[in-house]
């Protein structure tokens, strides 16, 4: 596909009036996205419980999934005002909003797939809902507002009491108020790709070659169900093991963050379809699973089909019936 770009070294202090204006790096940038990286933080331990459960001390913190989140949804918002400039120039670079998209959306529900494990996660999470809360209020949600209200619930009880926020900032919590409010932003980091980074437009060619390789549907969809039959195994195990209820929620992290992967990317090809719909079928039997993560399965799903509708390159249709 041939693109009206030019691939020299990032310019940091330019600013493209247009899609093809764009100054992008060639640098090499591996790209992953933030449900992804939730499996490379599962450590290396020979008793399977153990490591299911040491996942939970590793998990990375909210105000970190919030800032690089942040990013990826203004540089959509960005790349979206620069198509406008310039139409002619939007089919040839799509791809590089539809990653910006998958990677924005992925962040977003990561931030809720995530417990809270700090004082600063519990306040990001009261943060969280209280933005979601007003925002659907106005009217400006993006996603079915039942949804979304299922997915604002706690998926797991703890100790810690509902932390509400009223018109005042807690005392201790200014620097994370900021953070939360994007006043301070996380910045690309030269790494080896090993976890999630912040991608901005100039990255457009590691973008698009991220968007167009995409995760094995099926594969993700039988990954999930091993760990879900994993999880009903070690709840059979007599005497339960010390690290049943940690594994277990580890666990059920992992899988529904490999359902909402199936979810967020459209299907190419009849395959990926029936991995959607199995998906579906999977959460609507799951029903003691904890309802906020299959809420958040529901709204990747819809995401996906949102992407799917740009055209003939994305499967939407099986044995004649729209999905």
């Amino acid at each position: 596909m041939s693109r009206p770009l030019r691939t020299i070294q990032i310019m940091t202090d330019y600013i493209a009036p247009s899609l093809r204006d764009l100054v992008f790096t060639t640098d090499s940038v591996p790209v992953i996205d933030e449900l992804a990286a939730l499996d490379r933080l599962l450590p290396e331990l020979p008793d399977e419980l153990e490591r299911h459960a040491a996942l939970l001390e590793r998990l990375p913190p909210i105000l970190d999934l919030r800032g690089r989140a942040l990013v990826h949804a203004q540089q959509y918002e960005r790349f979206l005002t620069l198509a406008e400039a310039d139409p002619a120039a939007l089919e040839h670079m799509v791809d590089i909003g539809n990653a910006l998209a998958v990677l924005a959306h992925a962040g977003a529900i990561a931030m809720l797939l995530v417990p809270p494990g700090s004082a600063e996660d519990h306040f990001a999470r009261a943060m969280l809902v209280k933005e979601r809360d007003q925002q659907y209020r106005a009217g400006n949600g993006v996603h079915d507002p039942v949804l979304m209200a299922r997915a604002l619930r706690r998926s797991f009880a703890d100790s810690h009491p509902r932390l509400v926020i009223g018109a005042h900032v807690p005392r201790g919590m200014e620097q994370a108020a900021q953070r939360f409010s994007g006043a301070v932003l996380p910045q690309p980091d030269a790494d080896d790709g090993s976890g999630p980074d912040v991608y901005h437009l100039e990255h457009g060619l590691g973008l698009e070659t991220w968007f167009d390789d995409p995760p094995d549907l099926a594969l993700l969809l039988d990954e999930a169900r091993t760990l879900l039959s994993s999880i009903e195994a070690w709840s059979q195990a007599e005497p339960p093991s010390p690290f049943w209820y940690g594994a277990r929620r580890g666990a059920l992290i992992l899988a529904y963050a490999r359902l909402c992967r199936i979810g967020l990317w459209p299907a190419r090809s009849s395959g990926d379809l029936i991995a959607k719909m199995e998906v579906e079928r999977l959460i609507s039997e799951r029903a003691a699973d904890p309802d906020a993560m299959r809420a958040l399965v529901e709204i990747a799903i819809g995401v996906g089909r949102r992407i799917a509708r740009q055209g003939g390159r994305f499967v939407t249709v099986l044995g004649g019936v729209e999905l």
